[in-house]
């Protein structure tokens, strides 16, 4: 009677049953905690998976993580600008996708600098003002938490920087934010000005086509020199593109943090 029944039961299973293999299973990114995207001395980076068997692999010169990278074994300190890059391998499973942060050691403290704002922050995401940009702490990926981020839906944000003395600039790097799911776009340029002068300009190429989530500073190179006072104009894009459900409206505009080298 038992193997009535057993033979019965394979006869009523579906003959083309297909079953998952273990590298079609994907691991999941590692998860980066970092004390400070932005340090004046150094910073302590930990790594953590989601798995315990996985291996954390990773690279500090933003070169892509493949198996021959270093392990990680514990936190590491960081004391010079630095990309970091991670993915999680495991013997049975597929590698994860790549996580990554940028981590900037700042030349300059600016952060009793005088900022002014127009327009002002969407009152959803106005932070803590415009001193928020140059407090010398860095917003994450959920701009909703951490009243880090300025949000924007306008066709230009303009910040006029002044300086509590006169100081020497040659670049100058803007924090923002692209989250196209929630709207959010990189700009289309962005330009430094100086005594009603331009002495910066920089074109962020390809702002409109569909990525993945980012946060980058755009470094503006400008005209060598010691200046009071900063004009930074960002530009958005004319309106969402065509792919993208939003299309035709205006996109926002996330900025966090202002940085002179």
């Amino acid at each position: 009677m038992i193997l009535a029944v057993g033979a019965f039961n394979l006869a009523c299973q579906p003959k083309n049953t297909n079953f998952l293999k273990t590298d079609e299973v994907q691991l999941a990114p590692p998860r980066i905690a970092i004390d400070s995207l932005l340090f004046i001395q150094s910073a302590t980076v930990q790594l953590s998976a989601g798995s315990e068997e996985a291996t954390i692999k990773y690279t500090l010169d933003g070169s892509d993580v493949n198996s021959d990278a270093p392990d990680y074994t514990s936190p590491l300190a960081v004391s010079s600008s630095t990309q970091i890059k991670v993915r999680a391998f495991h013997p049975e499973f597929g590698a994860s996708e790549t996580e990554e942060r940028t981590l900037i050691k700042m030349g300059k403290d600016i952060s009793g600098s005088e900022i002014m704002v127009q327009p002002d922050a969407h009152s959803n995401y106005a932070a803590l003002g415009p001193q928020t940009l140059v407090d010398g702490r860095k917003g994450e990926f959920n701009f909703r938490s951490g009243n880090r981020w300025l949000g924007f839906q306008s066709d230009e944000v303009i910040m006029d920087l002044e300086f509590s003395k006169p100081t020497a600039v040659k670049k100058v790097l803007v924090g923002l934010l692209r989250d196209q799911g929630a709207w959010i776009f990189f700009p289309k340029t962005i330009e430094v000005k100086a005594l009603e002068k331009s002495i910066g300009y920089f074109n962020v190429e390809q702002a409109g086509v569909e990525e993945s989530k980012k946060m980058r500073f755009m470094e503006i190179p400008v005209e060598q020199g010691e200046y009071d006072q900063i004009t930074i104009t960002i530009k958005a894009l004319e309106g969402i593109p065509d792919w993208h459900p939003g299309k035709g409206t205006m996109p926002w505009t996330f900025v966090d943090e202002i940085l002179i080298e």
